[in-house]
């Protein structure tokens, strides 16, 4: 018998500090105009995928549409550390032209060292994803994984039985949804589209 899994990744809708090119991990930040037509768009693309729960990260500009979406749906909303977005450590909040001006050593692509001092590392958030989204094929059934671009990156690359640096083969925009569907672990891309 096939052992089916369905997996709805959301990344949150657009936010001032993304349009302003500000890296912000663990912090927050308001939506844009933009960002909340994306909020309404994606509450009904989740409702429309009808999955059994509902999942997010415990970060305001994921966990508003995730809880809209599971109240609309009446299905369980559960809130789990390992979606929330990369840790930034001292470049939190600033935008690349600050990070230089303040001599803070800064790499996104690196597996084994913090992206800045104090912060995670890639490997670090791909360990979270990975626990997770194996969690998800575990237990079988529809999910909708409500979270950040760094979480949903790394989620679809293992997910798809892609390399660890492939997750760069991926623009992930605001309010971007990608629909695996997980037949015998072995994932197929059903959809790639924003919302």
């Amino acid at each position: 018998m096939n052992r089916t899994v369905d997996i709805l990744l959301v990344r949150h809708p657009e936010t001032e500090a993304n349009v302003n090119g500000r890296f912000v991990g663990r912090g927050d930040s308001p939506y844009t105009k933009e960002g909340r037509l994306q909020f309404a768009r994606l509450r009904r693309r989740i409702a429309a995928f009808g999955p059994d729960i509902v999942w997010s990260s415990p970060l305001s500009r994921a966990l508003k549409p995730a809880r809209r979406a599971a109240r609309t749906l009446g299905v369980a909303l559960v809130v789990d550390e390992r979606l929330v977005e990369l840790d930034f450590g001292l470049a939190e909040g600033m935008t690349s032209e600050e990070i230089a001006a303040a001599g803070i050593v800064f790499n996104y692509r690196d597996r084994c060292h913090p992206v800045a001092p104090q912060g995670e590392s890639r490997g670090d958030i791909e360990r979270r994803a990975v626990s997770f989204a194996s969690e998800l094929v575990a237990r079988g059934g529809r999910h909708a994984v409500v979270t950040h671009g760094g979480v949903f990156r790394a989620a679809l690359a293992h997910l798809l039985g892609l390399r660890s640096d492939d997750v760069w083969a991926f623009h992930v925009h605001n309010a971007q949804l990608a629909h695996v569907k997980v037949v015998d672990e072995r994932g197929m891309l059903e959809e790639y589209r924003q919302a």
